[in-house]
């Protein structure tokens, strides 16, 4: 057991002469000042002097008796990459320990694209002021990975965004299909590295990036989108299957696994394309991969894939599984689980996974007092299917109390916790907002609601319950 300037002096001491032994004192303000800070960088290319000025600035937000902060020692490992890819300028580690510092990079052959905080040099936000063209070069090239995959994402989330508020397409560019295509097909790419990548950003994360929160616009948006991409990219999605297949014996190591994802991606995205053009093909192939598998990784990714478009072929494979495995109650919570994050459907048949969680709370398998299978089901719907759960009928949000109200009575902190799925309720768009305020207000007027829950439900509500509470003395008085 140390303090922390023990580790730290230990950690300089180690690496006499490095930039953290020669800055010590500045870097354990790490350990002092609350908040991540911010960095910021842009470049400037002057090409007849072949040089080229990063400038980086830093800054951090005010937090509770820190109103201004003193700058972070912050080791940014950069390296410049030409739109062919090619090094322009090796890595290069630039310590930033002031607000802001320029940094020089001489003989530099054309205008580079910087590639920053390489290996998880610095914990910060970054903003790296660079363009769509750009990114592409990044995701298409550089040999970090993170930095790469940050990039597909970055590129992902501002088409979703945009179009989301209504400022940009309502489809993928080509530019964008292309640069994932390539990532499917590059022949040195590791398949676990495709995997993450080839995945658009979350509803979730595309909610946190909003002011204003409509949970079926955002999955509208993204579904429209994943929909383009299984249908622009169909070739690629065969191959991808055909040529990541695990035909060898079963081992956990990481190479086995990496293909598997991938070719587990590659038959969802093709069981999305057959279901919206009525196509048997690839959701048979699914079932057979279903009935076929050796082990429970490729079992569950093509029950997954035949849950999640919806397929006929769905309703005998969960059957199937569930006679299975019906005395396995790690298997039985995931197949309860698997059905409740289902991405609900568009058209005609939206709703149908809020449906069929309601047939769930049913089941002669499920229990409010098993909190595995109680989390199983209404933890899933609750925080990680917002399409399923935020719908403009307020229905919800009346289970939601619903389930809180009867789980208090038995498991309150397992009520407390599911509470929590409306902690952010405030940031949603009308009808949503008014409709969880007031299945709030109605858990907060349970007279003898547990402790744990009515802190979730007071913090939720904040002031409204401190104002009622003050018009109910008033009146009483």
């Amino acid at each position: 057991a140390v303090t922390c300037d023990d580790f730290a002096q230990a950690i300089a001491d180690a690496n006499p002469g490095s930039a953290l032994a020669t800055r010590l004192l500045a870097f354990k303000r790490w350990y002092a000042q609350a908040g991540t800070p911010r960095l910021g960088a842009r470049g400037a290319y002057a090409a007849e002097a072949r040089r080229y000025t990063l400038t980086l600035r830093q800054g951090a937000e005010p937090s509770p008796g820190q109103p201004a902060k003193l700058p972070f020692v912050l080791p940014v490992l950069a390296a410049l990459l030409g739109a062919d890819g090619a090094v322009l300028a090796p890595e290069r580690l630039l310590v930033l320990d002031e607000t802001e510092q320029s940094f020089v990079f001489e003989d530099v052959a054309a205008p580079p694209v910087p590639s920053l905080l390489r290996g998880f040099s610095a914990p910060v936000r970054l903003d790296d002021g660079l363009s769509d063209a750009e990114r592409l070069v990044l995701l298409a090239h550089d040999t970090d990975p993170f930095n790469r995959w940050e990039a597909g994402q970055t590129l992902a989330l501002r088409r979703l965004l945009d179009a989301i508020r209504g400022t940009g397409a309502q489809t993928l560019d080509d530019a964008f299909v292309e640069a994932m295509r390539a990532v499917l097909r590059h022949p040195a790419l590791d398949p676990a590295f495709k995997d993450v990548t080839l995945n658009l950003p979350s509803e979730g994360v595309l909610a946190e990036k909003l002011e204003v929160v409509d949970p079926q616009r955002i999955h509208l948006v993204r579904e429209r989108f994943r929909h383009q991409m299984a249908n622009a990219m169909e070739a690629d999605w065969a191959w991808a299957w055909e040529h990541h297949q695990v035909r060898e014996g079963f081992a956990p190591v990481p190479a086995q696994a990496g293909r598997r994802a991938l070719a587990t991606r590659a038959l969802a995205m093709l069981c999305l394309r057959s279901a919206t053009l009525a196509e048997p093909v690839w959701p048979g192939r699914a079932y057979q991969r279903f009935k076929d598998a050796g082990n429970m990784t490729d079992r569950l990714g093509a029950l997954s894939a035949l849950v999640h478009s919806h397929a006929e072929l769905a309703a005998p494979a969960l059957q199937r599984m569930a006679e299975l495995f019906r005395d396995d109650a790690l298997v039985t919570d995931k197949w309860f689980a698997l059905q409740t994050i289902a991405s609900e459907p568009l058209g005609e048949r939206a709703g149908a996974t809020f449906a069929r969680a309601l047939e769930l709370l049913k089941h002669p398998a499920f229990s409010l007092k098993n909190p595995n299978r109680a989390r199983s089901v209404l933890g899933t719907l609750f925080f990680n299917n917002p399409a399923a759960f935020h719908r403009a009928d307020g229905a919800g949000y009346a289970l939601w109390a619903d389930m809180i109200l009867q789980l208090d009575a038995t498991n309150a902190r397992l009520a407390a916790r599911l509470a929590r799925a409306l902690d952010r309720w405030r940031i949603l768009a009308e009808p949503y907002r008014g409709l969880a305020q007031a299945a709030l207000r109605r858990v907060a007027a349970k007279a003898d609601l547990s402790a744990d829950v009515r802190e979730v439900i007071t913090r939720a509500l904040g002031d409204e319950v401190a104002e009622r509470a003050e018009a109910a003395a008033g009146a009483a008085s």
